[in-house]
């Protein structure tokens, strides 16, 4: 459905004879976005392997709805409600109202301000580097962000939740930037609302703990350059607690990325992301302060010629850094992933597309698929650690 101008009739009719009414725009739109897949994790020693098994998969398909009202001297109201749609099998797992970017705010010349639920600042600096976009079994979170995307509030229920560092933030107030000589910024604050009490994020009102969430970005694009610095502050989400089994305790985890793409013309583009991720948790079994630390990277190259298209991407996760509670670093902690993509346009919004993707994990790692993940990571000897995910699958995505 195309954008359209329409006038408010509703309240036209219990208003005023002669009253001005603001113009108003509204829109739907969406994706659908759906493959068949082979998938498998084995290679495993110690843990458990998964053998090779089909399936259809629904692919970050949505549905939105969006408009603005125009309210005089320069200042627009706007609201979007976008939702999960599994097309797939049908399945409400996730698929609710709102369950994807949704909220309500104003726009001015001073830039944008949001109150709901919508993708963090870290995690919307960068997405664009993904051959994937952030979709599917190759998309570039089996290495960056720690274990994979998730849509939470602050905190979570199992240490997957807790230790991502690419998050859909619920309960966020988000402030977008205009653009200034192609540099613009996002800042957002996570609360944590409901989170306090709660017995599935484990946070007790007798704790004493706030678990919060403060993120941003800043983004300069001129030309064939585009380039991101990012950072975020996950305040008393007990990743650290939650991985070890410990009791509550206060922390803090930090993430910082930098990114850089350069287009060599319309056909060709590289780039590359560096990031470093820390933990940190004031008290593990009564044996005092632990921190964790990793460092990830990731290239990737992009060549589009008429209706083709093809990307390679290379990313690695580092060694873990332990330090204090009595632990030190843990060996044969790395991965690596490698994936390839093919797309052929048959219209400006359709596409078919195959892919490929192969995460190499050492004996104590335990990365999967940043989406639609096949084996658990809830714990950190997770069953299916050093099981290495392969997958490869055709589909087709239409915008509307």
């Amino acid at each position: 459905m195309q954008l359209k101008r329409t006038s408010l009739i509703c309240a036209a009719l219990f208003a005023a004879p002669g009253a001005a009414f603001a113009q108003a725009t509204y829109q739907i739109y969406g994706t659908i976005n759906v493959d068949i897949e082979s998938v498998e994790a084995t290679g495993s020693a110690t843990g458990v392997n998964f053998q090779s098994r089909s399936r259809v998969t629904s692919n970050s398909s949505n549905i939105g709805f969006r408009g603005t009202e125009e309210l005089g001297q320069g200042l627009r109201a706007f609201f979007q409600v976008e939702s999960q749609v599994n097309v797939d099998n049908g399945s409400q797992g996730g698929a609710f109202w709102a369950s994807r970017n949704s909220g309500v705010g104003l726009i001015g010349g001073y830039g944008q301000v949001l109150l709901g639920q919508w993708d963090s600042p870290y995690k919307y600096s960068l997405v664009r580097l993904d051959p994937t976009g952030d979709t599917g079994i190759a998309a570039a979170t089996g290495i960056l962000g720690s274990t994979g995307g998730i849509t939470a509030g602050q905190g979570g229920a199992t240490f997957a939740d807790r230790a991502s560092f690419h998050r859909r933030v619920a309960n966020v107030l988000q402030y977008w930037s205009p653009n200034w000589r192609g540099l613009t910024g996002r800042l957002a604050y996570g609360t944590g609302d409901t989170n306090v009490g709660s017995t599935a994020n484990g946070v007790s009102e007798a704790s004493g703990l706030r678990p919060a969430l403060y993120s941003g970005t800043v983004i300069f694009e001129s030309g064939p350059w585009y380039a991101a610095v990012a950072g975020e502050r996950h305040k008393d989400f007990q990743a650290l607690n939650t991985l070890f089994g410990s009791a509550q305790s206060s922390g803090h985890d930090d993430g910082y990325k930098a990114g850089l793409q350069y287009s060599f013309n319309s056909s060709w583009s590289l780039g590359g992301i560096v990031e470093h991720l820390k933990y940190h948790a004031d008290n593990i079994n009564g044996l005092g302060a632990l921190e964790r630390k990793v460092t990830n990277w990731y290239v990737t190259g992009k060549y589009t010629v008429g209706p083709h298209s093809v990307a390679l991407a290379y990313g690695q996760k580092g060694e873990e850094k332990l330090s204090g509670a009595g632990l030190s670093d843990l060996p044969d902690s790395k991965a690596k992933q490698i994936t390839a993509r093919y797309g052929y346009l048959l219209s400006k919004r359709t596409q078919l597309y195959a892919i490929a993707t192969r995460i190499s994990n050492d004996a104590n790692a335990f990365q999967t698929f940043g989406n639609t993940p096949i084996t658990p990571t809830l714990l950190f000897r997770d069953p299916a650690r050093g099981a290495d995910p392969t997958g490869f699958g055709v589909g087709m995505i239409h915008t509307f």
